[in-house]
Parts: structure tokens; sequence; C-alpha cells
């Protein structure tokens, strides 16, 4: 992601998250923060299908190493079921075997349960709640975690017979 890629972004965010959209600000911020960080304190893709900005995605890496938090991912939503998200979802799983991250972690709503089977599919499973985490409404976060290194590719586990 590039500061001039903040405008599509801040309206896919809008799109997908409603009144809990990040604003245009923060992604203007975390591109440059991002940008001038060393050592990386995290990385921000987005996806485009036929010229057009369709997604976006980023990590922050912890501070102490080890570990990286998936701050965002969302695809607009006339592009769904197209693969974006999941190579979106590819992308920082494979950033972060290259650096030696043991642990990804996401929050997501309780009640989004496509997502939460599209992060299950990855390989991520459920380890706790933060009650009332999101506010429009009030609504606990489930907390999930993978360990990338465990990871022998960067797409969907196959479907279990």
């Amino acid at each position: 992601m590039r500061a001039t890629d903040v405008t599509a972004v801040t309206r896919i965010e809008r799109a997908v998250f409603g009144r809990e959209a990040w604003p245009r600000g923060a992604f203007a911020y975390a591109v440059e923060v991002f940008a001038a960080a060393g050592p990386p304190r995290g990385r921000l893709w987005v996806a485009e299908r036929d010229g057009r900005l369709v997604g976006y995605t980023g990590i922050e890496l912890s501070i102490l190493g080890g570990e990286a938090d998936v701050v965002n991912l969302a695809v607009d939503p006339d592009h769904r079921r197209l693969g974006v998200g999941r190579r979106l979802l590819a992308a920082i799983v494979a950033d972060c075997q290259r650096r030696r991250v043991a642990l990804l972690w996401l929050r997501v709503r309780a009640s989004n349960r496509g997502a939460r089977a599209f992060y299950r599919r990855f390989g991520f499973r459920a380890v706790g709640r933060f009650r009332a985490y999101y506010t429009d409404p009030r609504e606990d976060a489930v907390l999930m975690a993978l360990d990338p290194s465990a990871r022998r590719s960067a797409g969907p586990r196959p479907k279990q017979p």
C-alpha cells in the first residue's frame, strides 16, 4: 500500500465496516509509520483487479518480536468470492513465514461466521474472546491465532473427508 492508495482503501473500509471504519487519517498514518520504521513495524498490502483497488490488508509486528497482528482485511463487496481475500491472507502468511513470526493473530466479530470459517480454512483457531470489543452493535470479538511456520503452503488447507 502506498499513500496514493489511501482514498480507495478508505472507500472499501467504509463499505465493509460502516460506522466502525477506520478514518482516512489512520491509514495515511500507518502507511507513513510503517514505511519509515526500522526495523519494520508492519506491512500493508492492496489487491487490484483490472487496474482497480479491490481489497487491502495489513499486519503490525510486535516490538518484542515473534508475533504479528492482522490489523485489517477487507474486500470490496462487489469483488467477494473471487479469491481476493484468500490471496491477501496468503500474502500475510507468507510474509510471516519469511520473518519467522511464531504467532499471527486477529480479532473477528463473534457473529461473523463467514469470516471465522474463512480464517479456520487457513488454519487459524479460536483462542479467546474480548467481551464487548465492538460497539456498533455491541458484540464480542473472537481472538483467533495461527502459527505461520506450521503452514506448508500459503493457501487454505484442503477440506478433510
